[in-house]
């Protein structure tokens, strides 16, 4: 399947071994020990597992939401708009789009364009 704006969302994502895995069928003669290698060094590893803690914090905040909604404390109300808003932007960074690349990456954002 082409990689498109339109199936983007039909790929699956999130792990370094899918990468290694795609570039390993397309070039087998590249060392997968390598491509990992770059992967960390260049932060890939690190952003694929701070990616799965903010959805795991959203979902957490989730939770402590619907007990204090449940509540309805005064004292709380504060804390409950705080995890509001703080939910809502973890989530619209969990649920941007894929189709994009880091905005001080202009050949990765020349790539996007040109496809």
């Amino acid at each position: 399947m082409e990689c498109l704006p339109k199936t983007i969302w039909n790929f699956a994502q999130n792990k370094p071994s899918l990468v290694v895995k795609d570039i390993t069928e397309k070039y087998p003669e590249i060392d997968p020990d390598f491509i990992y290698e770059v992967l960390l060094r260049r932060g890939i590893f690190k952003w694929l597992a701070v990616r799965r803690d903010l959805i795991k914090l959203k979902d957490k905040w989730k939770g402590e939401i619907t007990e204090l909604n449940r509540k309805k404390s005064q004292t709380e109300k504060g804390y409950y708009k705080g995890l509001l808003k703080c939910r809502k932007e973890i989530r619209m960074l969990c649920h941007s789009d894929r189709w994009r690349a880091p905005d001080f990456d202009s050949k990765a954002i020349k790539f996007l364009e040109k496809r």
